[in-house]
């Protein structure tokens, strides 16, 4: 069962995401004001991890991903694992790179710096951090 900080850490990828132009598709479990993403199917799993959302574009032609990590679920084996299975992801026709949307509290930033640059994805393109600020999520804890 995800964390209320977890869940909220992931409403803020998926407005990202649909600011960016992606239509949620699937939203693991239920988030206050998650509204109808609280209703989508989960994610598929890919390889043998699941995103925690997926969507993709109004064309069909690029898919992105969304994680929610707190602070202590950034330096684990299955973090690494998640992260190295969606960057390896090409979206159908245009065979681009899946967009990544990873959304962590704002103090946890240097801990993700560490594990991106293990995995050699530190400035990666299609990564997109975000940062909520801890005091954001003081309250749904």
């Amino acid at each position: 069962m995800p964390s209320s900080t977890h869940q909220a850490l992931l409403l803020w990828a998926a407005r990202k995401m649909a600011r960016d132009g992606f239509a949620i598709a699937g939203y693991e479990g239920e988030s206050p004001q998650g509204g109808i993403w609280n209703l989508l199917p989960p994610p598929p799993t890919v390889g043998r991890v699941r995103p925690d959302a997926w969507g993709c574009d109004r064309t069909g032609a690029r898919i992105a991903f969304a994680e929610a990590k707190t602070a202590a679920d950034i330096d684990t084996d299955h973090t690494r694992e998640q992260l190295r299975a969606f960057a390896r992801v090409r979206s159908g026709p245009t065979g681009t790179t899946a967009v990544l949307y990873l959304a962590i509290p704002r103090s946890a930033a240097p801990a993700l710096d560490r594990v991106l640059a293990e995995l050699g994805l530190v400035g990666a393109r299609e990564l997109v951090r975000v940062h909520v600020p801890d005091i954001l999520l003081e309250d749904v804890a």
